[in-house]
């Protein structure tokens, strides 16, 4: 299984809108404090290929993952911006 730390939330949140079975897990980086993304899950960089090609996803799925994701961040952070 592969495992992949994003700090861009858009990258998760097309995981998420194009339906990839991937483990999405909210963490803070303990050095910097900054909200990043464990994604675990088979074929990650092909999927990455798929977001730069520009693969199509819905738009309303892809603002529900993106808003989830930026909850949890204001979640993990305690609502401090």
């Amino acid at each position: 299984m592969e495992q992949r730390i994003f700090s861009d939330p858009s990258i998760p949140a097309f995981f998420e809108a194009s339906h990839k079975p991937y483990k999405i897990i909210p963490q803070r980086n303990s050095v910097s404090g900054q909200v990043e993304f464990l994604v675990e899950g088979i074929g990650i960089d092909e999927a990455l290929d798929e977001l730069y090609a520009d693969f199509p996803v819905g738009v309303l799925s892809y603002i529900r993952s993106l808003k989830g994701l930026r909850s949890a961040i204001f979640a993990l952070k305690g609502g401090k911006r």
